[in-house]
């Protein structure tokens, strides 16, 4: 018991940061957060060392739980501002605070426009800086189908950029 909570305390801001970017939703993330270290405590005896690391077990179940809780009419909004105000700051490098607000919020509107697999498949890519392989592990899915799914997402997000710029010199 001391050691699970001794990975509680250390996974804990991770599993709620992941889960908040996935779902949207401060409420939800606690709620699939607390999930997701009860399902890692008593299937704890299940955690292969050979199979990855302990920190990829906990992203499969933190993603699992994330899917299993989807909900349209539950989508919260993606606010930045809101995470910060739980402790967990997310790590921009943008020049200027003008810039800065800008990009957050050009950002937030393109990642909103993505469905949940393809925000999760995108959040382990680019944020949490997985391999095609990690990523197809933790999801559980074909290689072939992580690599069509982050191009579906990149093809996305690029033409609602530029459906929205269109929009803003009209």
């Amino acid at each position: 018991m001391d050691d699970f909570e001794t990975i509680f305390h250390q996974y804990k801001n991770w599993v709620y940061k992941t889960a908040y970017l996935i779902v949207r939703d401060p409420h939800r993330a606690e709620d699939i957060m607390q999930e997701v270290f009860i399902n890692a405590y008593k299937s704890g005896h299940t955690f292969d060392p050979q199979k990855g690391s302990y920190r990829n077990w906990l992203r499969a179940i933190t993603v699992k739980q994330c899917f299993a809780r989807k909900s349209k009419k539950h989508q919260g909004s993606f606010s930045l501002d809101e995470l910060e105000e739980k402790g967990l700051s997310v790590a921009d490098k943008s020049p200027s605070i003008p810039d800065q607000v800008s990009l957050k919020d050009d950002m937030k509107r393109l990642i909103d426009s993505l469905s949940p697999k393809y925000r999760a498949t995108l959040l382990l890519r680019y944020y949490e800086g997985l391999s095609y392989d990690e990523i197809a592990q933790v999801l559980d899915i074909p290689l072939g189908t992580v690599k069509s799914r982050i191009n579906a997402a990149v093809l996305r997000l690029r033409k609602t950029q530029k459906e929205t710029a269109r929009k803003n010199k009209l």
